[in-house]
């Protein structure tokens, strides 16, 4: 028997025993890697695990995507019409701080959601960010999302030139053999270029996610760019990007605040309780 199939019968198992529900398969994969090999996976010298993610994504994806896409193909051909076939390619670019492209078959699809399945420049959600002439941004308190809008004709990622580095950011594109840079300027902060990452939308855009290097709300983009409004940022944050010790905090308060509600004493009282009784005893 292939290894894939050993592999996709004992993976096949633990999907249904969790329902078939891909974000729970995903939690029982990452609690044994977690258990069993943490060194492998949160090592700080290793390639973060968002990026082993997108590469397996990507690597898989477009497989499906080229399949699927050649079967429309071959239905389209006994239907006997003519449509051009474009297969989806999508490239990823890792550790650029010398100017250098390293390309690799891999998506970064992450704060943005369907982002990538939108086709404007101008749909891009900005309400943390802003519509440039040549591409539209948007950010969270951890990453930027830029998007540049590119002709139907750019639908290979060696069409494609971006150069990411600690404060700057570089987009080129060929078109008609000649290369002409879109977007070029120095960030408003620093970022971490090694965590950094890029992919081309075949026709659409190049969407490109940056790291900030520390958290904070970027007020533009690039440096000399008019401030977009601060008090239009939506500055909330999902629970699980929170440090542990900020967690921890909020968990004490909601169970304080079901306490109180609940007639109980709170954490505080408890602890006041604990000690009291301790020294009674001595």
């Amino acid at each position: 028997m292939a290894k894939s199939q050993v592999h996709d019968a004992k993976l096949k198992e633990i999907m249904l025993q969790e329902g078939e529900s891909v974000p729970a398969f995903f939690n029982a994969v990452f609690g044994f890697l977690s258990r069993y090999y943490p060194e492998k996976i949160y090592n700080s010298s290793q390639i973060s695990g968002e990026h082993l993610i997108n590469q397996s994504f990507c690597k898989w994806r477009e497989k499906y995507l080229l399949e699927k896409s050649e079967e429309e193909k071959q239905l389209t051909k006994s239907n006997e019409l003519d449509i051009p076939f474009v297969a989806a390619e999508e490239v990823i670019a890792l550790n650029v701080q010398d100017g250098e492209v390293d390309s690799k078959p891999c998506p970064k699809g992450n704060l943005l959601g369907n982002l990538a399945t939108e086709k404007k420049a101008d749909s891009l959600p900005v309400a943390n960010g802003a519509v440039k002439d040549n591409y539209s941004w948007t950010q969270t308190i951890e990453d930027v999302e830029m998007r540049v809008p590119v002709s139907p004709s750019i639908k290979k990622g060696k069409q494609v030139k971006v150069q990411i580095e600690a404060n700057t950011v570089e987009v080129s594109l060929q078109e008609k053999s000649m290369w002409r840079t879109v977007v070029s300027g120095k960030l408003a902060h620093n970022i971490r270029a090694e965590e950094s990452v890029w992919s081309l939308v075949p026709g659409e855009h190049v969407l490109i996610s940056l790291e900030k290097k520390e958290e904070r709300w970027w007020d533009r983009l690039l440096s000399g760019e008019d401030p977009i409004d601060m008090q239009k940022i939506d500055a909330e944050r999902d629970f699980s990007t929170l440090p542990a010790e900020e967690q921890e905090k909020i968990r004490e308060l909601v169970w304080n605040k079901q306490q109180l509600e609940q007639g109980k004493p709170t954490s505080d009282r408890l602890v006041s309780i604990i000690y009291l009784l301790v020294g009674n005893e001595q």
